[in-house]
């Protein structure tokens, strides 16, 4: 395994064209990627048991969190929540962040209703 941490910003539009293998390739080289959207929870599991099936004495799997940028406001209008859901339509993405990362690099990846907070072994 490589030494050295690495930080890798993907963009929503590239992690769905991108191969789950990929990923875990990425993250089996000591790589915490960060995705500008939410993964949905059928993408989040997709990946977890691709990360299962390659754990081993090298890779102890993977630690994943996401903050929606909806969760963060509670005080929303009818408005506010039609506004969410056509930006949703048209980006095809929902708004916000992922992180994932090594489990044997990230101790845990604490959610906030505000942000996330990434805490290293």
């Amino acid at each position: 395994m490589d030494e050295k941490l690495k930080i890798k910003f993907i963009p929503y539009e590239v992690l769905k064209n991108k191969r789950t293998r990929d990923l875990i390739s990425d993250l089996k080289k000591n790589t915490i990627i960060i995705v500008d959207a939410k993964l949905t929870p059928r993408e989040e599991a997709r990946l977890i048991r691709a990360a299962m099936k390659k754990i081993s004495s090298k890779f102890s799997g993977i630690e994943l969190n996401s903050l929606e940028l909806s969760e963060i406001k509670k005080d929303k209008t009818w408005s506010d929540v039609i506004k969410e859901k056509i930006i949703e339509i048209i980006l095809g993405k929902k708004r916000g962040m992922t992180i994932i990362g090594p489990a044997d690099i990230i101790k845990k990846i604490e959610k906030d209703p505000t942000d996330l907070l990434l805490f290293m072994k």
